[in-house]
């Protein structure tokens, strides 16, 4: 056991130094900022009692402690949603490391947190191979889990869902022990883990689904008489510590999360499981991929982007749990495929959601790990079995052994190669990351915001002298800023049309086509030329472009008014416009009164080059074949000025249809449609 402690170390101490000094190479998730900002903001109201950052006193202030968003904005105003444990012992990390240590950097500081934590997780998986099915299956399965590319990847800019894996396997394992081994120690550990697993994300409240049928199986003799009086064969004495163990649990939940102190319950039950509900649930992301109801998404995703090497070790070690499961008193196997298979399970039951990959069940690699692990050494046996039935002679179990790591080489490279992306790796099953973006698979080459810093290390090299830049579509928020070059300045505004100059830079993947329908990102597609691209694999991952006559694409240019429109409709309640020629629309301008009339209000614009094609209906489109259905989100409105932009969309023919028949617009004094001059469809 203490020899498997040390290795446990060492791989562990391995990860983490690998992350510690990779910490600049990754940029920020965009669910960061407002967690780090979060536990900002709540620490200093633990360690200080004070809600604002008046009275800060620290050698260096973090970027993310915000006046606008202090323990006023999250104590009184802002409703609870994750839990914020993560969030505090985040900005704990960056309090110590960075605001008064100065070891690191600002962003860097939260991530060592990250690392730190998820190199523990490396720890855990060795133990547990190791103590249960030998050395060499701990070493594969620290490996599995130090290699696996959403992991490894994630574990360097994800707040929530590789920290979450960690403290959620965790108290998997010291449930476990606490149930087989009966000492108080295990109780109250896995409570303290609990706390924290669920204190990251709810994800956690999914582990009594893994030890309800594992304790009916582990305590019952009679399968077949399904009794649920199998519980009566625990001591009362693991009744009492468990209840204690969740006492103390709630307990820890409760004080790191400074939310819920005034009305627990209350928030609890009205704000964090309703904001899991709505978020969980409902939404079908990928109905593509659903078989009566069951949304086999997560399963196949997670097949293409995990190595082969580890899925066809983790399925060896499948089989090989399933053999050692009537063998085994403690039934730790069953356990085992029980963690791999529940977190998957719970996003594949019809109405359940999940999106852009398999981040969010991270919990499943961890066990996939011990089951990779499992399989090698189950395969160790089995090649040595045949080796003698074939040859009568024995084959060095070493040398097998060593066969099989060296099976991880290639896949090290890999990572090597397409890092700090290691999270968009898809395996030779899909064609590589190429084969999953040319299949459309959603969540395919989806980086969350890290490839934002490449973007600015090239900004950083080739930008001019006082340059500015922005995000189309992302907030800026989402831009590590501090990794910028002093002189670049973030643009107030995107000057669109205008061609200021200004650069911006987008993030690309097969989930982002809903906003894609934004004009500030299909103006830039359409009309401009990319300076730059980050690619993995010759699959784009973020563009950067510069927004001026140089780069505009030739015939983009120029606008021209069209003449001899017809306007229609008006008494029905819409505008139809009529072109004299198809033409490649770049704007709609109405000019229209403001009194008695309704001035606010939403409505539809459609467009298309055939008329028959397009049958109206308000907000709908019923055959969408050449036609566009925009929205007012892609205008602008004054007191008596409306304009609506395209982007070189080719059309005859334009219908607008505000929701309200009191729309201002339909008391139109002039209507303007310009185009471009130089193109024709």
């Amino acid at each position: 056991m203490k020899k498997n402690i040390i290795l446990g170390i060492l791989f562990a101490q391995a990860f983490f130094l690998s992350g510690l000094f990779t910490l600049s190479d990754y940029g920020l998730n965009i669910d960061e900022p407002n967690h780090f900002m979060r536990g900002q903001a709540l620490l200093h109201y633990m360690r200080t009692g004070e809600k604002t950052y008046e009275n800060l006193d620290v050698p260096r202030r973090s970027q993310w402690q915000e006046n606008s968003q202090n323990g006023v904005y999250y104590l009184e105003k802002k409703t609870a949603s994750h839990p914020t444990a993560n969030d505090i012992s985040a900005a704990f990390f960056n309090f110590v490391f960075y605001q008064n240590l100065g070891w690191v950097g600002d962003l860097q500081a939260y991530h060592l947190y990250e690392v730190f934590v998820s190199s523990l997780l490396v720890f855990l998986v060795f133990l547990i191979a190791s103590s249960y099915f030998g050395t060499f299956a701990g070493i594969v399965s620290a490996i599995s889990l130090g290699l696996y590319p959403l992991f490894l990847g994630e574990s360097s800019f994800n707040i929530k869902d590789p920290v979450e894996a960690t403290f959620f396997s965790f108290s998997v394992f010291l449930i476990f022990l606490a149930f087989n081994k009966k000492r108080f120690s295990y109780f109250i550990l896995s409570g303290v883990f609990f706390a924290f697993a669920a204190g990251t994300k709810f994800n956690a409240f999914f582990i009594p689904f893994i030890f309800l049928p594992y304790l009916l199986v582990r305590f019952s003799p009679d399968l077949e008489k399904y009794k649920l009086a199998v519980f009566k064969k625990i001591p009362i004495k693991i009744y009492a510590i468990s209840i204690f163990s969740i006492l103390i649990s709630f307990s820890i939940y409760l004080y790191l999360n400074p939310q819920l102190w005034l009305d627990p319950i209350g928030k609890i039950i009205n704000e964090q499981l309703l904001f899991y509900k709505q978020s969980g649930v409902g939404t079908n992301y990928q109905p593509d991929y659903l078989f009566y109801g069951f949304n086999l998404y997560p399963s196949f995703f997670i097949t293409i982007s995990t190595p082969v090497i580890i899925l066809f070790l983790s399925i060896v070690g499948v089989f090989a749990a399933l053999k050692r499961i009537p063998k085994e008193r403690d039934k730790f196997s069953l356990l085992l495929l029980l963690w791999f298979a529940i977190p998957i399970i719970r996003v594949t039951i019809p109405g359940t959601t999940i999106y852009t990959g398999v981040r969010q069940i991270m919990e499943y690699i961890p066990a996939m790990a011990i089951l990779a692990g499992l399989g090698a050494t189950y395969l160790v046996s089995i090649i040595d079995k045949y080796f003698v039935k074939l040859t009568r002679k024995r084959l060095s179990h070493l040398a097998i052994k060593a066969f099989i790591l060296a099976l991880s080489l290639p896949l090290l490279f890999k990572l090597i190669q397409i890092h700090p992306n290691e999270n968009v790796f898809m395996n030779s099953l899909i064609g590589g990351l190429p084969g999953a973006v040319e299949k459309q698979v959603p969540g395919a080459a989806e980086t969350l915001g890290n490839v934002y810093l490449q973007g600015l290390w090239w900004l950083n090299e080739n930008a001019e002298k006082g340059a500015s830049y922005k995000l189309p579509l992302g907030l800026s928020s989402n831009i590590p800023t501090q990794f910028a070059r002093k002189d670049l300045k973030l643009a107030k505004y995107y000057s669109g049309m205008e061609r200021r100059g200004e650069y911006m830079m987008e993030m690309i993947s097969v989930d982002f086509p809903p906003p894609r329908f934004s004009y500030n990102y299909r103006y830039l597609e359409n009309f401009v030329n990319p300076v730059h691209e980050v690619k993995v694999d010759g699959v784009t991952l973020l563009k950067v472009w510069k927004n001026d006559l140089e780069h505009t694409k030739k015939g983009y240019i120029h606008e021209k008014e069209e003449d001899g429109i017809q306007v229609l409709g008006k008494e029905e309640g819409y505008i139809k416009i009529i072109l004299r020629e198809p033409s490649y629309l770049t704007r709609l301008e109405i000019e229209h009164e403001n009194t008695n009339c309704l001035l606010e209000g939403g409505g539809s614009i459609f467009y298309s080059l055939d008329d028959n094609e397009v049958r109206y209906a308000r907000g709908q489109i019923e055959n969408s074949r050449g036609t566009f259905q925009g929205s007012y989100a892609d205008s602008l409105q004054t007191d008596n000025f409306f304009v609506f932009f395209f982007v070189a969309s080719p059309a005859k023919f334009i219908q607008l249809v505000p929701d309200d028949p009191r729309s201002c617009l339909l008391s139109y004094r002039n209507i303007t449609v310009k185009s471009l001059r130089d193109l024709k469809p």
